[in-house]
């Protein structure tokens, strides 16, 4: 039996293009906003903080807002590259449902954060300085030490890259070398555990902007690398159809335009 698998590009470049939205949720909603990049100093008081809070208080309102949408992106963009993994993988997709996991559970993480920051600043004035403490502790905490999910998703996709059956790879092998040490250079993050002030601490350049950078930028390598898949695949399904190959058919899509599609058997 035959089954055909669509590759509808729009589509495809538009989850692709969705994670600069990520992105513009960290810059403008968190950065530029609510003015939390860095984070606030943990050595400040409770009271320091709260009124940190009562100050911005519109201003965090807006920016939650913000990025609790554009972070819900992050779910479309994982899915792209969970996509060509399960291209890669032959027999039984492990790495493709662990990359499912794995963007699912990183989804939750990241909409905690600017919900976290909604809720102190909805009763801000009223609320007691310590609770507005533990809770901006816990939202850092949840925006740095809950690097191991992200780690291991890279790490996955390189394993995917590493084992791919295509001829080319789908991504460049040093596609997967450049994911393990994004793997391993966001563990710094886990730091923040032990320090209050310091390159360690959750506003620290080895906890926060060092990880901050990496994890940021392999996503921007990987929007391009990803970019550049969709366009040789769409290419390679286009002139293997064109040429009558058995393993490509053309299909219908949308108002009668006519796409390439995989075949499998």
């Amino acid at each position: 039996m035959i089954r055909q698998i669509e590759l509808d590009k729009g589509v495809a470049k538009a989850f692709t293009w969705s994670a600069v939205v990520v992105i513009v949720g960290l810059l403008v909603a968190q950065g530029f906003i609510m003015r939390f990049v860095p984070a606030p100093s943990p050595t400040l008081s409770a009271e320091e903080l709260r009124q940190v809070f009562i100050d911005r208080r519109f201003h965090i309102q807006i920016g939650s807002i913000i990025q609790i949408v554009a972070w819900s992106f992050w779910a479309t963009w994982g899915i792209v590259v969970t996509t060509f993994m399960r291209r890669m993988e032959r027999g039984y997709p492990f790495l493709t449902y662990a990359s499912i996991a794995l963007v699912g559970g990183g989804y939750v993480f990241f909409l905690f954060i600017p919900m976290t920051w909604a809720v102190c600043a909805y009763r801000a004035d009223e609320m007691d300085p310590q609770i507005i403490q533990f809770a901006n502790d816990w939202v850092w905490f949840d925006w740095l030490f809950t690097w191991p999910p992200f780690a291991i998703w890279f790490f996955v996709v390189a394993a995917a890259i590493f084992k791919d059956h295509n001829v080319p790879t789908l991504y460049p092998r040093w596609v997967a070398y450049f994911n393990l040490w994004c793997g391993f250079l966001i563990f710094p993050a886990a730091l923040i555990v032990f320090w209050k002030d310091g390159p360690f601490a959750y506003n620290g350049i080895l906890a926060f902007w060092f990880p901050v950078f990496i994890f940021f930028g392999e996503i921007i390598v990987m929007i391009v690398v990803s970019l550049q898949v969709i366009n040789r695949q769409a290419a390679r399904l286009q002139a293997e159809a064109e040429a009558g190959s058995a393993d490509v058919a053309w299909v219908e899509v949308g108002q009668g335009a006519s796409r390439p599609a995989f075949t499998d058997v």
